[in-house]
């Protein structure tokens, strides 16, 4: 089945011509490298980061605790059930505790989350895995996704709250489901986006007023700029994909393409939000153009801290 193309943001005469831009630096970078290292190369090159969070009030039961987290596959035209294999077998050397999926398991139809749920199967970590669902889940049929990535033991989260305990301690994870809307370089004001968006808050604040005060809350969400309108209630740690890192990153110029209301703050990686800390994941695959350079697809260690 194909994207249902009303749900998918139009561009504007000045993104347009921005992304023109994009494709042609990128193209210059495909002339001085070849194009062999852009689309064969460094796309399958995944880099495994590992990453220290300090978090303020982190129970002792936590300290050390370990998530890998991965997402944005987009099973489909550019991404075969082998990527998704590959990065599922360094998941799982790495040895997390908990493992999280943060969206965007298909690209153009819901029928690939069968051929990547097969390969998600293996994912083993002591906790569990979980995920949200992304855009491009969105735009086709997110509750066949939901299901078949659900039906391999995956606990896939929908606007839910789940506790997992270690030791003596309680960890909250907290899951929204992706709107489809995606402001920002696809047209689309942050106001827009808020809009869209706001009801999402409002569901993800009755979760949290269920949860005691004291307690470690992490969220995993698919589109960063989310973070910007998070609830009042504390979260300490939001999970995130969406924006790929950009897919290029050129030296100098920074990457001309950015899905995001705020440019390249979320990116990738470690971003203070307003009030919560915000990890953005680069992704296993990608999207049209498929290209990656100087932003190779990741797997991410995190490991708690108490700050």
């Amino acid at each position: 089945m194909s994207e249902d193309l009303s749900k998918v943001p139009q561009l504007s005469r000045r993104q347009f011509l921005q992304l023109g831009c994009g494709a042609l630096l990128g193209g210059a970078a495909a002339c001085l490298l070849g194009p062999a290292y852009i689309t064969q190369v460094e796309p399958n090159w995944i880099d495994v980061t590992k990453v220290d969070v300090s978090l303020p009030g982190l129970p002792e039961a936590l300290e050390g605790f370990t998530i890998a987290q991965f997402g944005d596959f987009h099973v489909g035209r550019y991404v075969s059930a082998e990527d998704v294999h590959r990065s599922v077998k360094i998941a799982n050397d790495l040895g997390a505790e908990l493992i999280v999926l943060t969206g965007d398991f298909v690209y153009g139809s819901a029928s690939y989350s069968r051929v990547c749920a097969r390969e998600l199967a293996s994912l083993e970590a002591r906790c569990g895995v979980f995920a949200v669902l992304g855009n491009h889940d969105s735009w086709t049929e997110p509750d066949q996704v939901a299901a078949n990535i659900g039906g391999v033991g995956i606990r896939v989260l929908r606007d839910e709250a789940r506790a997992l305990y270690i030791g003596n301690t309680r960890l909250w994870l907290l899951g929204v489901e992706d709107t489809g809307f995606t402001a920002g370089f696809f047209g689309g004001s942050f106001s827009d986006f808020h809009a869209v968006w706001r009801d999402t808050r409002d569901r993800l604040s009755t979760l949290l007023e269920e949860i005691p005060a004291d307690e470690p809350r992490v969220l995993l969400v698919h589109n960063p700029d989310f973070t910007e309108m998070l609830p009042q209630a504390r979260i300490d740690l939001a999970l995130s994909g969406h924006t790929h890192g950009g897919q290029v990153n050129l030296p100098f110029l920074g990457r001309p393409v950015v899905p995001s209301c705020f440019g390249e703050k979320y990116a990738s990686g470690l971003v203070q939000g307003p009030t919560t800390l915000v990890y953005v994941n680069r992704g296993i695959g990608l999207i049209a153009p498929p290209v990656r350079f100087n932003c190779r697809p990741e797997l991410t260690l995190l490991r708690l801290r108490t700050a």
